[in-house]
């Protein structure tokens, strides 16, 4: 039967239904995807990433197989720039889809370590991943215990990706690490705490974002910057929507320029965030204070 024979009610009604056949994102989250892989395909047919300069060379090609956005286009062209390598990868904070590892393990037959502390996300990325050659562990990473469990799966010395997206300590965490020698990190930065404050969220061994509500999580880019210098890392290029970064160990495809981590900066432009972007924005330590939110800055610690 035609839905045009329904009312307004039983349409709606059978558009929910249809949202829920979909799954979380519904609808509206289909359509949004299906633009995204057409802008790709356009990109790729229009520019030819060769003549780009840097970091458009990379972000040009960013595409979205299984990513949260799309820096799978963007770490594959990374890769290709860094040449043949470990084909191995450390993901923390894997979710249920293997985090920005998930596309290297299902489609590039990379080998690997995820990690997260949800027992139910953990579920959904052992179906996707199986019994190959993807350790896919539930464990609550912290500093004082990430080293072993990167030792005890394999995955110590050189290593071609490090991913870190946890929403919390992920600054506190990346610093820690220090037994896999990954010629690449993606971490995930705070854009609400703004384009020049090096800061991050005081280390909790226990932090668990949802307790502080929205925005309250993470490092800010120049944090994150300021520490990968530090590591004796640079900063290559900055996923379009404001949400990972991405690094390249020094001695790695030094053709790659670093970038400025205030000109790189961009704002997630996620709707439910903007409203406390622009409360955030004049004085984002200010902001978090008046919450009992403190933030430290990293280059004073």
């Amino acid at each position: 039967m035609s839905w045009l024979l329904f009312g307004e009610a039983d349409l709606s009604a059978k558009l929910a239904d249809l949202d829920a056949k979909l799954g979380s994102k519904g609808l509206a989250g289909q359509i949004t995807q299906v633009e995204q892989d057409v802008r790709a395909v356009l990109r790729r047919l229009a520019l030819p990433p060769d003549p780009l300069p840097f970091p458009n060379r990379l972000t040009a090609q960013r595409f979205r197989g299984m990513s949260q956005n799309e820096e799978d286009g963007i770490t594959l062209a990374l890769m290709r720039e860094m040449g043949p390598g470990t084909g191995r990868f450390v993901e923390i904070g894997c979710g249920d889809n293997g985090g920005n590892s998930g596309f290297l393990a299902l489609e590039c037959g990379w080998s690997g370590l995820m990690l997260d502390g949800d027992a139910s996300r953990i579920a959904a990325a052992r179906s996707l991943f199986g019994e190959g050659p993807v350790a896919v562990v539930q464990t609550w990473i912290t500093r004082e215990t990430i080293n072993e469990v990167i030792q005890a799966h394999g995955l110590d010395g050189e290593i071609d990706l490090l991913s870190i997206d946890i929403d919390g300590n992920d600054y506190w965490i990346w610093e820690a690490v220090h037994a896999c020698r990954p010629r690449a990190v993606i971490a995930e930065y705070n854009s609400l705490f703004g384009a020049d404050l090096a800061v991050t969220i005081p280390y909790e061994e226990s932090f668990n974002h949802k307790k502080y509500g929205k925005g309250y999580y993470g490092a800010s880019l120049q944090a994150l910057t300021h520490l990968a210098v530090r590591k004796g890392y640079r900063l290559v290029a900055v996923e379009p929507r404001g949400v990972n970064a991405f690094f390249l160990r020094n001695d790695v495809a030094p053709h790659v320029p670093a970038c400025d981590a205030r000109a790189s900066f961009r704002s997630f432009d996620k709707l439910s965030y903007h409203n406390i972007m622009r409360k955030a924005e004049a004085d984002p330590v200010a902001y978090f204070s008046k919450r009992g939110l403190p933030l430290v800055d990293v280059t004073k610690a």
